[in-house]
């Protein structure tokens, strides 16, 4: 009984190590499609270096509001709060996590390609 209890411990993740993955899996997959949507809609005039100049541009834009919200996260595990309604917050900034980074690419490469 008591190997039960440690195995469930053990595999417990708290919520900032859960939000930290998914910030690490937005951010792979936010870059990927900017990789192939985003980068073949931009037009260079003069150097192909452009296009992932801008692409550079574009991650380092996201990555210090990612940062934010793990921050945020880790304060609300380091507070001693019982977790009564942190399933809720978790879920909504997961769902605005993941909406940003499938919208951002997707309406970049709309943008990129009308203009």
């Amino acid at each position: 009984m008591a190997k039960a209890e440690e195995a469930q411990l053990r595999s417990y993740k708290s919520y900032s190590k859960r939000m930290s993955d998914h910030v690490a899996f937005a951010l792979v997959v936010y870059t990927l499609m900017l990789i192939f949507l985003v980068t073949p809609t931009i037009e260079s005039g003069g150097t192909s270096i452009f296009p992932y100049f801008v692409l550079v541009l574009f991650v380092g834009a996201v990555i210090p509001l990612c940062r934010n919200m793990e921050r945020r996260w880790q304060a609300l595990d380091a507070a001693t709060y019982n977790g009564d309604g942190l399933q809720t917050q978790y879920t909504a900034d997961r769902l605005k996590l993941w909406t940003a980074a499938l919208a951002i690419p997707a309406f970049l490469a709309v943008v990129f390609t009308v203009f």
